[in-house]
């Protein structure tokens, strides 16, 4: 099906993702105001028809139902053009993803959370099969309280990457001294929620620092937006904190967008690993004398 918008200079990528909408999901992108549309048409038609008051106002009112979800709908698909890239390969989303996708946005009215599945559309596109179907289930069952939350706990998340050159995020929260985030929002019951939605494990236990990121490069670098640290060469494993993210967590933390905490690197990251970095090369002094 080819796409009723003419998209002028914004590229195949765009008339690509229009398409597959409409194959998979029979949607079509409209750049005018959904809601003037079908107040000018069919709205109006509906008034101007022979039939009885009641009935009309059945009409009607489900005429806007369905016009609400188009528009919500609308949002999010404006949303996502603005973060697909030019590499990007719509075509290649499944269908049924597509279709799960689009009949849970129209229900999205709330900007907050038309703005984060706008971006994990995107994110799709940009990177298919990258979005797990769970994800959407949990965007749907998510409210604004765990969206703040969600959000903090990717502000204090490092990132490294695997042996396969994919980057992963890792949040730095140790439970032992998590009281200083509950300013900020984030408590033991908004963790526990996340962890009930599917967002992230937890492992509170008598130590901190219990889960550990493992990779099996000769050199393992942190980064932190602007930060990079790196371990020295043999060392492939750094402590991450007592919360991980699932697959689905994973996913939504790359789409969406977080602020840099300041401070956060210099004051709880770095002492974390420079104090594992001194231990390891005592270790590789000892074994080294050892051998000799």
């Amino acid at each position: 099906m080819n796409s009723l918008i003419d998209f002028d200079g914004v590229g195949e990528v765009l008339v690509n993702l229009t398409n597959k909408l409409a194959d998979a999901a029979g949607w079509i992108a409209n750049r005018q105001t959904p809601y003037k549309i079908a107040v000018d048409t069919y709205i109006e038609e509906i008034k101007r028809s022979n039939l009885d008051s009641l009935t009309k106002a059945c009409l009607i009112s489900n005429a806007k139902k369905i016009i609400k979800e188009y528009s919500n709908q609308n949002e999010i698909f404006a949303i996502a053009t603005e973060s697909i890239c030019e590499t990007a390969k719509p075509n290649m989303v499944e269908n049924d993803w597509v279709s799960q996708f689009m009949d849970k946005a129209k229900l999205i009215s709330d900007r907050e959370f038309q703005l984060i599945w706008g971006r994990i559309l995107a994110e799709e596109c940009n990177c298919p099969n990258s979005i797990p179907k769970m994800l959407l289930h949990i965007l749907e069952q998510m409210d604004k309280n765990d969206a703040t939350a969600f959000s903090l706990i990717c502000s204090f998340a490092v990132w490294m990457k695997d042996d396969e050159n994919k980057i992963e995020y890792y949040p730095i929260i140790d439970s032992l001294q998590l009281e200083k985030f509950y300013g900020l929002g984030l408590t033991l019951n908004a963790l526990v929620d996340l962890q009930a939605l599917g967002l992230i494990e937890m492992s509170f236990d008598d130590g901190s620092y219990c889960y550990f990121s493992e990779d099996k490069k000769k050199r393992v670098v942190i980064n932190y937006y602007d930060h990079t640290y790196e371990l020295p060469e043999g060392m492939s494993t750094c402590s991450v904190g007592n919360i991980v993210f699932t697959k689905a967590g994973q996913a939504l933390c790359k789409a969406i967008i977080v602020e840099e905490q300041k401070g956060f690197w210099e004051n709880e990251c770095l002492p974390i690993w420079e104090k594992e970095v001194k231990i390891f090369l005592l270790e590789q002094s000892k074994e080294k004398k050892n051998e000799q």
